[in-house]
């Protein structure tokens, strides 16, 4: 993907636009982004290749595309955590670190708890965000 924009920086002359303009390039490079609410998606459907969310699945016959309800942005190369995502994420930690301090919380619990923690912490590794201090 890194390379597909840099051949558009180096071919495509600057100009004003707006969102059709930016849709127009993106669909010239044949580039597909699909904007989430804890990620976006750049999986690319004729080479679905690092899809954690395609890995040992059953895709319904037709489908094209992620399977969102399997989304792993924690492991899956397709996964971009963008500066809008970040905040979400963030909330998530503390609440997940807080539940883990609850006291009287059993040992099953805190231990999932601990699992969802290492995986919004793998999430978050993917951003420049600091992680909390547990």
């Amino acid at each position: 993907m890194a390379q597909t924009f840099n051949d558009i920086q180096h071919t495509a002359q600057p100009r004003g636009g707006d969102a059709t303009v930016e849709r127009a390039l993106l669909r010239k490079a044949h580039i597909s982004i699909r904007f989430g609410v804890l990620n976006h998606c750049v999986m690319d459907e004729n080479n679905p290749v690092g899809a954690a969310c395609l890995e040992n699945a059953v895709v319904p016959e037709g489908h094209k595309g992620p399977l969102h309800d399997r989304c792993r942005p924690d492991r899956c190369a397709n996964s971009v955590i963008g500066p809008e995502h970040v905040p979400i994420w963030v909330s998530e930690q503390r609440n997940l670190l807080t539940l883990i301090d609850t006291p009287g919380l059993s040992t099953c619990r805190k231990e999932a708890l601990q699992r969802e923690l290492s995986t919004v912490e793998a999430i978050l590794d993917k951003t420049e965000t600091p992680k909390e201090q547990a």
